[in-house]
């Protein structure tokens, strides 16, 4: 039987997010915390005495992560791990096609929002003794793929955020880690790329069950620090050009 673990979930409206949120909150053993910003309706979930969820949170707004960290405190006074399914991705656009506004939203969803949490979450896990911290990334940070310029420079903080956490905080048992993902296997990815290799996506479920055991397995302060890459084989991926796969 798995121990008594507690998640808390930002962004927990988004697709990953969704995901995650179900995938958790089967297991009797887990404490699940939802939060995001716009409205999404989780009652199915939160029937569970052990699924609390806080939305219209803004977490780029300090006063929203402090009563998102009240309502945490509330809920599981107990070592807890994040994982952050916040994200922004403007689409597949030339950098002098992403206005000023449009790279902003992109850079407060996925690196703005992040720090908010970090800087709110980090103290509390310290005096718990630790927990895992979860964020996302996509391959794309590697290759800086042309018309991806605002999304991958953002990932690209990500990442470095996060091995400065893993980095600064392992003395208090605090493990972090960047999960790059491929193209995940979704409504909106479909309808972006309708002649994709959908095969060799990513399912969601996958993700869920890969971080669950990444969180979960002895000695994982082992990898703290590390951009952990997970993809399936695709030959389109390998054997085609990046521009011939985006016009799919």
């Amino acid at each position: 039987m798995t121990e008594q673990q507690s998640f808390v979930i930002t962004g927990a409206n988004s697709f990953l997010g969704r995901t995650f949120a179900e995938y958790l909150s089967k297991n009797d053993n887990y404490k699940v915390f939802l939060t995001s910003r716009s409205e999404y309706d989780f009652s199915n979930l939160t029937k569970n005495k052990n699924v609390s969820c806080l939305q219209g949170i803004d977490l780029t707004v300090e006063t929203d992560v402090e009563k998102l960290c009240d309502a945490v405190n509330e809920f599981m006074p107990e070592k807890f791990h994040i994982i952050n399914c916040l994200g922004y991705f403007p689409g597949y656009e030339s950098i002098e096609n992403i206005s000023i506004s449009e790279a902003k939203k992109v850079f407060d969803g996925n690196i703005l929002a992040l720090y908010s949490i970090a800087n709110k979450f980090i103290p509390m896990m310290s005096k718990r003794n630790g927990g895992h911290f979860i964020a996302f990334s996509t391959h794309t940070s590697y290759q800086h793929y042309p018309k991806m310029v605002a999304f991958t420079a953002a990932k690209s903080a990500v990442e470095s955020l996060i091995k400065g956490i893993a980095n600064e905080y392992l003395d208090k048992r605090i493990n972090a880690n960047t999960i790059a993902l491929a193209t995940l296997l979704t409504e909106v990815e479909q309808k972006m790329k309708p002649n994709g290799d959908f095969k060799n996506w990513l399912d969601t479920n996958e993700v869920c069950q890969f971080v669950e055991h990444l969180i979960l397995q002895p000695n994982n302060e082992l990898l703290s620090g590390n951009v952990i890459h997970i993809y399936k084989h695709s030959d389109s991926y390998f054997k085609q050009s990046y521009f011939d796969r985006i016009n799919q």
